[in-house]
């Protein structure tokens, strides 16, 4: 079944708002609902109107979407009044499902044989929604969320932690990334993260995205469907539940069992995912996939620096990832010898010194990504606030069309001009040169 009802709908029914407790997170969910733009209406056994959205008792019309935020025994009885009134899409928030024990599996394999005898498709339960920009300055926020970024761009995001996609949130307003598509699939009783990476991969509006994951409990599917995604765009994913106590946590929190992290691995390499050691990590390798050139695949990069220490780490790094520090042609050397003090070094990496003359230094660093032999570049600065090296590495970026990764320490200055490029800023030197790597680029 095609996700558009999910992501793109024309009009949306609320289940659970209540005219007499505004705090329910029911409310909450119709007021995100609201502000995006979307048609909705509220559905309500006794209210008649909530926050100036039109309430009725029970639903008269047909829909595209319906979002349920009510007791878990209520839902039983919402998901039957959706269905008779034609949705054939739902999103399930509420809890108290297969994550809570024996009588919650009971209740969750109930819902889900209902929802198959109807022909609704359900997402979640106990998930956090679904958040999805539409064009046109509209957006479906249909989610417990309540400060989504607004600002529309090509990442898309699924994740079986509902809590994670606040983690992920805060992180786009800080890096000013927009989002195109977002989706809790909570226990994922119906649709599966591999049901929507699917859909993710056919999506023109995404061109990058990422995942978090507890458990698979459709292995070789996900694989050949991840397989047939990363061969159009790229994919990361954070695993967790690696280790024993994660894997044990990992089954409390959302009903399922964590698969063992080797055999995950192997699965991952043979579908061109690029694995996320962390939550840091992972959202580095997204922030590189936003940027400029991100569907590139590279082998042979440059790492431009003022200082050697941390240029060996990312020299390092680059050779345990598969990298390879293109060695510069004789054009890139003889302009660089004659813009930086005789004592720098012009291998690669290419260390400028503290004392390349600041109104050289942006020329240097271009001349850099200029090379017709380096297809992305590492830059390194640590104390050295000058304008140059910012400009340097955001004129190259944007002039040559390669993708850039950066490491820098205490220059705003720098930093900010990096940042009004899209050019990621990493937490080390071999996170930044890590950022470069995509499924199929060693």
């Amino acid at each position: 079944m095609s996700l558009s009802r999910l992501f793109a709908p024309r009009s949306v029914a609320v289940y659970g708002a209540s005219a007499a407790d505004s705090s329910k997170l029911g409310n909450i969910l119709l007021a995100n609902v609201s502000s995006g733009g979307v048609p909705v209406v509220a559905v309500h056994p006794s209210a008649s109107r909530i926050d100036g959205v039109e309430v009725v008792n029970s639903l008269d019309r047909s829909v595209d979407l319906a979002l349920v935020s009510v007791r878990a025994s209520q839902v039983e009885a919402a998901i039957l009044d959706a269905a008779s009134a034609g949705v054939r899409c739902a999103v399930v928030l509420s809890s108290g499902f297969a994550e809570a024990g024996p009588d919650g599996r009971l209740r969750q394999d109930r819902l889900l044989a209902m929802g198959r005898r109807l022909g609704i498709r359900l997402v979640g339960p106990n998930c956090m929604g679904v958040v999805s920009h539409l064009g046109r300055g509209r957006w479906l926020n249909g989610s417990y969320f309540w400060n989504v970024p607004e600002s529309a761009g090509g990442l898309s995001f699924v994740s079986q932690s509902g809590a994670f996609g606040g983690i992920f949130f805060a992180h786009l307003r800080a890096s000013g990334h927009g989002l195109s598509r977002f989706l809790s699939v909570g226990n994922s009783a119906d649709l599966s993260a591999t049901d929507v990476l699917r859909w993710l991969g056919d999506d023109d509006q995404t061109t990058a995205i990422g995942m978090f994951i507890e458990g698979i409990g459709d292995g070789r599917e996900f694989v050949e469907v991840a397989r047939r995604v990363t061969s159009r765009k790229p994919v990361v994913v954070l695993k967790a539940g690696k280790m024993a106590s994660g894997a044990r946590a990992a089954l409390s929190h959302t009903g399922t069992m964590a698969g063992r992290h080797l055999a995950v691995q192997a699965g991952f390499r043979r579908a061109g995912l690029v694995e996320a050691m962390d939550t840091d990590d992972l959202f580095e390798k997204m922030d590189a996939m936003a940027r400029p050139g991100a569907g590139k695949k590279v082998r042979n990069i440059a790492v431009v620096t003022i200082s050697g220490g941390p240029g060996v780490l990312a020299a390092d790094a680059a050779d345990r990832l598969g990298l390879r520090l293109a060695p510069l042609h004789e054009a890139t050397m003889r302009r660089l010898s004659s813009l930086v003090p005789p004592f720098a070094a012009l291998g690669n990496p290419v260390d400028l010194t503290p004392q390349c003359p600041a109104d050289r230094m942006q020329i240097a660093i271009e001349a850099v990504f200029g090379d017709p032999g380096v297809e992305a570049v590492v830059a390194i600065n640590c104390g050295l606030d000058v304008p140059g090296f910012g400009e340097g590495v955001v004129r190259g970026a944007g002039s040559s069309g390669k993708p850039a990764t950066s490491f820098v320490v205490d220059v705003p200055g720098v930093e900010k001009a990096l940042a009004s490029a899209g050019v990621p800023r990493c937490r080390t030197p071999e996170r930044a040169v890590a950022a470069l790597v995509r499924g199929g680029s060693r």
